[in-house]
């Protein structure tokens, strides 16, 4: 209450000073009089009020006196709606847009003189040259005149805000507090790393501190462990493209709150934003702490520290499962393996699985965690739902062999890798990554579903036309927030015609093309490997796909064309719904006389003679119309139609 009562003692000598100077143009002494009295009486009562949040800001910064009052100026008239009629009359048009040193001089002259005193010039001469207060984005600069006297500033909505005591953050900004060890649950990676970057935040030093991680991994709440003080965290990836504004926010708060600003998201910034925020940092006095994937060039020029923080080993997944789902039912043990993801992820996953529900149990757990893939990827990928099934798949005994060793593989790493002890044997990721090759039409996308199905996991289609991207390094980090999305919710990844991606690298570089197109493959060879999750890469020309990248496969399938008794069941099973009324079909005669038809075009013919015999009013599928459809699906095979017989 004290507070407010100063506040409103600041705002009502901004308000008498500006009627005492209207008064003054106006030649109106006994105003001018009154008002000076009445100034006199707010001055006194100012010298015993208590300090409000803008006097303690002034304190932090040290502002010198001329410099708060100036600050107050700014607040009072945007605050104070009485002041306007006021403002504009004694500054014109652009008093509109904020004040100036020259109109704050006039509301503030104790005399009837109007010009600018060496305090004044020196002020102005200060705000214009990075003075903190437009540094931190306390004032705001408006417009873009080039003399410093009559240049205006304004105070952002939330500087109002923190003047009258609320303390409400901007939107897209968290305050986060230290909490204590005991509430915390690190491993003994995350333990070292800790006291790695607590010497570094704690140190005296002003240092640009890069921790990389995963998002969701909990790199905000250990920064704010390791700092033993409350951070402001915010996201620098605008839709505008411009950092700039979502850093200053971030500052300002920091500045507000006394605490150490985070910066996130700057991984996902195109070119020119990059640039930005690399201006940025390198004029950042302080220590500031950026959150960003591993690898990732900041382009600031400033000595940087990076950090990389590590994700929580299993047994300590477990233990956050347990903590933040408050014990559900269920395997976790398994949950723990198949998820690897950090705290953030884990506290956003149980929200989910509440909403829907099923926070009570492992499973629903694991589908709350799913439904948050396609917020973190976007366009970039496609959800695939799968409806067929184990039945209608027709494929020769050794290759329905190898899918099920691929999905045993799959199902029981957790036994191996952990519990049997495989995983110290493995040089980086714990994923599975696949190659089905063939020709069109032979099931490599219907296979990947089904086994995305038999495993309770989400499908995911990378599209492929959002992924890649003319710009040198877009395709890349396109491809790296694919891949971060779904190692954290253990989706199957698919991609269709990946010779498109994978291709084999260039042994003559003639070209800056080349030289970048070998770099994008050698990328996603490392980042394949590094995968936790499953990929399985489809393609028509297995031989154009990069050796590198074969070596590291857990399988390579080949998926051949059906022969003749294949053909017939597919046939069968392709009519046959179990609805749908069927004639005498000779089954085995239209494998013999359409030899070159794949599963797909199998499919297609069906479908097609369904569609006739309908047209037709028929009673039932019949043959005539299985051999009609058939030597139109041929036909535009491009292939030589068999006679009819």
């Amino acid at each position: 209450m004290l507070a407010l009562r100063a506040l409103e003692l600041r705002i009502e000598r901004c308000l008498v000073g500006a009627m005492r100077a209207v008064a003054e143009s106006a030649r109106d002494e006994a105003a001018v009089a009154a008002l000076t009295a009445r100034a006199v009486t707010i001055a006194s009562a100012l010298e015993g009020a208590a300090a409000t949040p803008i006097d303690r800001l002034a304190a932090r910064l040290r502002l010198p006196a001329e410099e708060l009052d100036f600050l107050w100026t700014a607040i009072a008239v945007t605050i104070e709606p009485r002041l306007a009629v006021h403002v504009e009359a004694l500054g014109g048009s652009a008093a509109r847009r904020g004040v100036s040193v020259a109109l704050h001089t006039r509301l503030t002259s104790a005399g009837t003189t109007t010009a600018i005193d060496a305090p004044g010039r020196a002020l102005a001469h200060r705000l214009s040259s990075g003075h903190p207060l437009v540094a931190h984005g306390v004032l705001v600069p408006v417009g873009d005149h080039a003399l410093a006297a009559v240049r205006c500033y304004a105070v952002p909505a939330r500087i109002v805000g923190f003047a009258i005591g609320d303390d409400t953050l901007e939107p897209g900004l968290r305050r986060i507090e230290a909490r204590p060890a005991t509430e915390l649950v690190f491993d003994e990676a995350q333990t070292e790393t800790l006291a790695r970057l607590s010497e570094i935040l704690r140190g005296g030093e002003p240092a640009l501190v890069v921790v990389e991680g995963a998002r969701g991994g909990g790199r905000a709440t250990a920064i704010a462990h390791a700092l033993g003080h409350a951070i402001v965290a915010g996201s620098v990836a605008t839709l505008d493209g411009d950092p700039t504004a979502a850093a200053l926010a971030v500052r300002r708060e920091a500045l507000l709150s006394d605490a150490m600003p985070l910066l996130t998201d700057a991984d996902r910034l195109d070119a020119d934003g990059a640039r930005r925020l690399a201006v940025f940092l390198d004029e950042y006095p302080g220590t500031i702490v950026v959150a960003s994937r591993p690898e990732h060039d900041l382009g600031a020029s400033r000595p940087a520290v990076r950090i990389r923080w590590p994700l929580p080993a299993t047994a300590t997944r477990r233990a956050l499962w347990e903590r933040l789902a408050h014990a559900p039912s269920g395997d976790l043990d398994a949950l723990a393996h198949r998820y690897k993801v950090g705290p953030g992820a884990i506290t956003r996953a149980v929200s989910s699985a509440r909403i829907l529900g099923q926070s009570g149990d492992a499973l629903g757990l694991a589908a709350g965690l799913r439904h948050n893939i396609a917020e973190q990827a976007g366009s970039l990928v496609t959800r695939i739902e799968v409806t067929q099934r184990w039945s209608e798949l027709v494929l020769s005994d050794d290759t329905r062999d190898q899918i099920n060793a691929l999905v045993a593989r799959i199902r029981h790493s957790h036994q191996v890798l952990e519990r049997w002890g495989f995983r110290g044997k493995i040089a980086r990721g714990t994923g599975v990554a696949a190659l089905f090759s063939g020709p069109p039409g032979t099931g490599k996308t219907m296979v990947a579903g089904l086994i995305a199905h038999e495993l309770d996991l989400e499908l995911y289609q990378v599209d492929l036309s959002q992924v890649v991207s003319k710009w040198i390094g877009e395709s890349e980090k396109q491809l790296a927030r694919v891949f971060d999305a779904a190692e954290q919710g253990h989706a199957l990844l698919l991609f269709d015609e990946a010779d498109a991606l994978f291709g084999e690298r260039s042994q003559e570089v003639s070209s800056a093309t080349d030289r970048y197109a070998n770099l994008e493959v050698n990328f996603l060879l490392q980042r394949v490997e590094a995968f936790g999750g499953i990929t399985i890469l489809t393609t028509n020309l297995d031989t154009a796909i990069d050796p590198a990248f074969k070596r590291r496969l857990a399988a390579h399938i080949v998926f051949e064309l059906p022969d003749e008794p294949e053909r017939a069941l597919l046939w069968r099973r392709m009519l046959d719904t179990g609805i749908a009324p069927l004639g005498e079909i000779d089954f085995d005669r239209l494998a013999r006389n359409f030899p070159k038809m794949s599963g797909a075009n199998i499919r297609n013919a069906a479908l097609s003679a369904a569609f006739l015999a309908a047209a037709d009013g028929a009673a039932a599928i019949s043959s005539e119309h299985t051999q009609r459809a058939a030597r139109v699906e041929y036909r535009s095979m491009g292939h030589v139609l068999a006679e009819r017989r």
